[in-house]
């Protein structure tokens, strides 16, 4: 879908919605303006930290950091430090995706994440409650249990996977490819591990309020930067579609800020819904200029499943001050419940940047 979508704004003469600039130099005045007009307003300099919004800046900090004991030990040491080893990063959220006053039941979601071979180091917690959510005393590498309880909002962890390398042997025999499994009595899932290098989907339940984000990534060293978004996306006191959240690496650490704003635009004639948006360091400092589209969901599903939520994915690139483009982004949004009083939903995704001689890898980014 997203690609027939990007053909058809070439072929429609389009081109310029994702096509940047192709000097080298730095941006004069004169081409700052065109960039902004290019980027739905948005310029090419430096901001406050989170933009100067006190609300950016507090709702976007809710990991914490988590010492894993099981990662001190003699055994994952070796794992961890041997190059032989696959990782993954993923990032597992769920609850109530949307801060939502109303929600009273809470929703046990105590549960495990488990390997079949390997070791799970746990690096973030998300959102845990002192005293409420916790991971349990761990023995096993293989294994981490948590105790987690949602009402209004959501939990989650943040992991690294390993994968052990495969053995060769000279008899030929098929060899069951190694799983993760996420398990909690609301929602479970098995994932081998070339499905979490392309891992980007977001689960909701039938009891319309909960869900599960689930995001990886492979880790290769020296490979292309990339990482994980995520955040707000609803509409603003005017109406006016926005969106805001933070922009992290593939090893969860917080690199900055995004916010941008979204709606249907016409170009020659042809309506298409786009977003533009701007991404600056934890600093302030100025690093990328954002667009692309985005899709909702069709309302087909026999369960009212997508209608019922309000959502859809999104696919963009972000660029540079002189409009070249540096990498792509792509994830999933949910507009806010209608029987709410919240004005802004939530948004996931990925991104990645391009890299000179990178080869094509299956991270489901460039489908």
């Amino acid at each position: 879908m997203y690609r027939k979508l990007l053909i058809l704004a070439m072929i429609l003469g389009l081109a310029g919605l994702f096509a940047g600039c192709s000097s080298e130099n730095s941006a004069t005045s004169d081409e700052s303006d065109s960039i902004a007009s290019e980027f739905g307003g948005y310029e090419p300099t430096d901001e406050a930290p989170a933009f100067g919004d006190p609300v950016i800046a507090e709702e976007m900090t809710a990991d914490e950091e988590y010492a894993d004991v099981i990662a001190s030990t003699p055994v994952v040491e070796s794992i961890v430090e041997n190059d032989a080893y696959g990782v993954y990063a993923l990032r597992v959220i769920w609850g109530s995706l949307e801060y939502d006053s109303t929600i009273t039941d809470v929703t046990d979601w105590t549960g495990s994440l488990e390997v079949n071979d390997g070791a799970v180091v746990v690096r973030r917690l998300i959102r845990f409650e002192p005293g409420q959510d916790y991971i349990l005393e761990r023995y096993d590498r293989k294994l981490v249990e948590w105790a987690s309880f949602t009402t209004v909002h959501h939990d989650g962890i943040f992991a690294y996977i390993y994968d052990p390398p495969a053995i060769e042997t000279e008899v030929v025999a098929e060899v069951a490819p190694n799983t993760v499994t996420f398990n909690t009595t609301p929602f479970s899932i098995t994932l081998t591990m070339e499905e979490l290098a392309a891992l980007d989907t977001i689960i909701y339940l039938e009891d319309s309020t909960n869900a599960v984000v689930l995001r990886a990534c492979k880790v290769t060293p020296m490979a292309c930067p990339r990482g994980f978004l995520e955040g707000r996306w609803g509409v603003d006191s005017t109406g006016q579609g926005i969106f805001y959240g933070r922009w992290m690496s593939n090893r969860g650490f917080l690199l900055g800020h995004l916010k941008g704003k979204w709606g249907p635009m016409e170009f020659d004639g042809l309506t298409m819904n786009v977003f533009y948006g701007k991404y600056i360091d934890i600093t302030g400092n100025f690093e990328g200029l954002i667009k692309g589209i985005y899709t909702p969901h069709p309302n087909t599903n026999a369960n009212g499943n997508a209608f019922r939520h309000a959502g859809g994915k999104f696919m963009g690139y972000f660029h540079d001050a002189n409009g070249n483009t540096q990498g792509i982004l792509k994830g999933h949004y949910k507009l806010p419940r209608a029987n709410t009083d919240n004005k802004l939903g939530y948004f996931a995704g990925r991104w990645k940047t391009y890299c000179p001689n990178s080869t094509l890898e299956n991270d489901g980014l460039d489908d």
